[in-house]
């Protein structure tokens, strides 16, 4: 029981610290890094790779909290969804529309850079175990 805690502090640990980290190194080039020409495909690069890291340091958090693999699979495919519906319509505004900043794109900002769809899972889950556990 005692080593199962600790599993669970460190993977928690982990998962803020990986969200802290990709939060504190967003302004890193990592296209540049890659030597990927043209400053709209790095931008594709850099906001994938932090809009996967994000999912991925919550869907470890949604893990730590809860150890259901139906959560962890429930949220990998909120995550496909978000690829598809979020994050390639934003580029493709971005790609068709550069200097379009209206609320729409704004709105798809948000989404694409701060984790927020998935973390609105942790209290949907938790709801639906203690509403299980009051049946």
């Amino acid at each position: 029981m005692k080593t199962e805690r600790l599993q669970t502090v460190v993977l928690i640990t982990a998962s803020i610290g990986g969200l802290l980290m990709v939060y504190l190194l967003q302004r890193v080039n990592i296209g540049a890094f890659f030597n990927v020409e043209g400053t709209y495909y790095q931008f594709v690069i850099n906001r994938s790779i932090r809009f996967v890291l994000n999912d991925f340091f919550v869907i470890l958090l949604i893990y730590a909290l809860f150890r259901q693999k139906k959560f962890v699979l429930f949220a990998l495919l909120v995550q496909a969804a978000g690829l598809l519906f979020i994050l390639l319509p934003y580029f493709l505004i971005k790609y068709y529309h550069p200097q379009y900043n209206g609320p729409l794109i704004s709105f798809l900002h948000r989404l694409v850079i701060n984790p927020l769809l998935m973390l609105l899972l942790i209290p949907a889950f938790y709801l639906q175990q203690s509403g299980r556990a009051t049946r």
